[in-house]
């Protein structure tokens, strides 16, 4: 099996669909082993959308594919138009901005789609967005792993809401603590944290690598993530971790959580006892252990594979 991506370069899409075909090559390996199964990425930033709306792949020096899988909505016209002039399947993992039917499946996150919406055959609800993480049975759980956000579209910063929600942390946590913060966080926080916190290790983004994040939630016992950072939240969840949610204010107006899809996501994590938030963790000061791990990158898969028997033949 042949697996073009379609990029446009930005990490969050890339996240998604490697991650997916990452657990498409995994099972096409179990499922037909000693056949040719890899993945290319074809960049296609800077494309004018005339070019996407015709784009044909002719300078790829890539074997032919049996799939192409697409994220970010730049990605969705060059992806139907190559799909079409090499006469495979095309998948979007995301809603798209172009009609389902467009698609072989578009894999959507359940927060995009009615309450107790199923797979469909065109589209497959997941747990969140797909992404590459996963869990790491054979390192140690050595520390307790902070990932701080900031201002968002449905969340305030308080920054000391957030430092006294950390306090009560560092102060009951057994474990080394390690945080890092996001492009987002306010430039001032580091320092305050420092002073409140200095028993927290900081890592400030700028000094972590790509592969940071994950390594570190391999060897994390727990994660706290602010609310605000739900893509952190599944990426947690799916290193197999207890996850813990550093409260922050919601918004008022059109953009307050009750209204965003993305907090909505949240809320059902919250409802099903995925995640623990901090109000809840201090009556007891412990995340429990739900003991599952979120595998959403595999889960679609094998749906793929089940539902489209053509990729392997």
């Amino acid at each position: 099996m042949i697996i073009y991506i379609i990029s446009d370069g930005k990490k969050g899409h890339l996240s998604q669909t490697r991650g997916l075909a990452g657990a498409l090559i995994e099972q096409a390996g179990k499922r037909a082993p000693g056949r040719n199964h890899a993945c290319y990425e074809v960049d296609i930033t800077g494309l004018s959308w005339f070019s996407k709306l015709f784009y044909k792949g002719k300078e790829l020096p890539h074997p032919r594919p049996d799939l192409i899988l697409c994220a970010g909505h730049g990605t969705h016209l060059a992806a139907l138009s190559l799909a079409r002039h090499l006469r495979c399947l095309c998948m979007v993992c995301m809603r798209p901005s172009l009609p389902s039917s467009m698609f072989d499946l578009c894999i959507m996150p359940r927060h995009d789609l009615p309450d107790g919406f199923t797979a469909n055959g065109r589209i497959f609800p997941t747990v969140g967005a797909i992404n590459a993480i996963k869990p790491a049975p054979g390192i140690d759980k050595t520390q307790t792993l902070i990932l701080i956000g900031g201002p968002s579209k449905s969340y305030n910063w308080d920054a000391e809401l957030v430092l006294n929600q950390l306090s009560s942390i560092a102060r009951l946590t057994s474990t080394p603590i390690v945080l890092t913060t996001s492009r987002r966080t306010p430039a001032d926080f580091v320092s305050d944290l420092s002073a409140a916190c200095p028993n927290i290790r900081v890592v400030p983004v700028e000094e972590t690598g790509p592969d940071w994040v994950p390594e570190n939630l391999a060897k994390a016992k727990e994660v706290w993530v602010t609310q605000d950072s739900v893509s952190m939240v599944y990426e947690a969840l799916s290193s197999g971790a207890p996850v813990g949610i550093i409260e922050m204010p919601a918004k008022e107006g059109p953009h307050k959580p009750d209204a965003s899809r993305i907090a909505r996501g949240l809320n059902m994590l919250i409802a099903d006892g995925s995640v623990c938030r901090f109000t809840e963790w201090a009556k007891t000061n412990t995340i429990p252990q739900t003991g599952k791990t979120m595998d959403e990158a595999g889960r679609t898969a094998t749906y793929i594979l089940d539902n489209f028997p053509t990729l392997l033949p």
